[in-house]
């Protein structure tokens, strides 16, 4: 009786011990951080596109450039064409 009792022990221990460390291990948590940069670089484009647009040019999208802004215009005759202007002031820059 004692042997079976000790044998019972020791496989109590040895299921209890294999899984504890199953219970120790700490959950998985998942990051809560996003990726955010791309929304500033987007409404930075969608304000500078409505700024060019209440100067009377007609642009239809914007985006930077080796420092500039370069935007897409339509012209007078229905045709697009790729203008640049300067960041800051909105100027038209000719190369």
């Amino acid at each position: 009786m004692i042997k079976n009792s000790i044998l019972a022990l020791t496989a109590a221990v040895l299921v209890t011990g294999a899984a504890l460390p199953a219970f120790a291990a700490p959950a998985p948590v998942e990051s809560t951080e996003v990726d955010t940069s791309y929304l500033t670089d987007e409404v930075a484009n969608d304000y500078t596109l409505l700024r060019l647009q209440e100067k009377g040019i007609k642009a239809s999208a914007v985006e930077e450039w080796n420092g500039l802004v370069r935007a897409y215009v339509t012209k007078d005759d229905g045709t697009q064409a790729m203008q640049l202007f300067n960041a800051d002031t909105l100027a038209p820059v000719g190369l």
